[in-house]
């Protein structure tokens, strides 16, 4: 109990599969007099997105204190080093590879401890597409036998891409918080950023 009673409402999730396909703008490819409210359009291409990016933040609803530190944070990553390794590399075929994290909150020998659940890795496909002056990433992945395709508005800079998180996805990676402090934690959004 001691780590649960520290963050009151802590997620645990492994967003990466899922979290990836509910993306948010890029806006790297704009120069400076495209980014303005007035002229705002969707332009985003595959090169835009291809290549190795990490997980730079992982935002939540309410702060917490995983580590135990007495300092409070919204961004999981500055609480816990589970997520670390989690990332997405977009290759040029169209294929894609994601390494993804999950926090367990039933751990330890009294399920009142948690533990990173880290080394999974899922493979799909992406693509992008500009809809409705939105830029979207477009992703199909199966995962535990069951095939789904998102399409995610994305929040694009020079060298990183976020995207906001459904309470539907949060809840698939969460582990069982279930009667923890965690149980209403929410993951709002993550964000990414290029590494090549």
């Amino acid at each position: 109990m001691k780590y649960l009673l520290n963050f009151k409402n802590v997620l645990g999730i492994s967003l990466a599969a899922l979290a990836l396909v509910s993306c948010e703008p890029n806006e790297d490819h704009l120069n400076s007099n495209q980014l303005n409210p007035a002229n705002a359009t969707a332009t985003i291409t595959p090169a835009d997105l291809e290549g190795e990016w990490i997980l730079s933040a992982m935002e939540t609803d309410t702060v917490v204190d995983l580590n135990d530190d007495g300092v409070f944070n919204s961004n999981i990553l500055l609480e816990t080093n589970c997520f670390q390794d989690m990332g997405v590399n977009f290759l040029k075929n169209g294929d894609m590879i994601t390494t993804n994290s999950k926090l367990d909150f039933k751990a330890g020998n009294n399920d009142d401890e948690f533990a990173c659940l880290s080394g999974r890795t899922d493979s799909g496909n992406w693509d992008v597409e500009n809809l409705n002056n939105e830029e979207r990433l477009v992703i199909t992945m199966t995962i535990d036998g069951t095939t789904r395709t998102h399409s995610r508005v994305l929040q694009r800079t020079a060298n990183t891409f976020a995207f906001d998180i459904s309470k539907f996805e949060s809840e698939q990676y969460y582990g069982n918080p279930d009667g923890t402090d965690a149980e209403d934690v929410r993951v709002l959004s993550l964000e990414y950023t290029r590494v090549n």
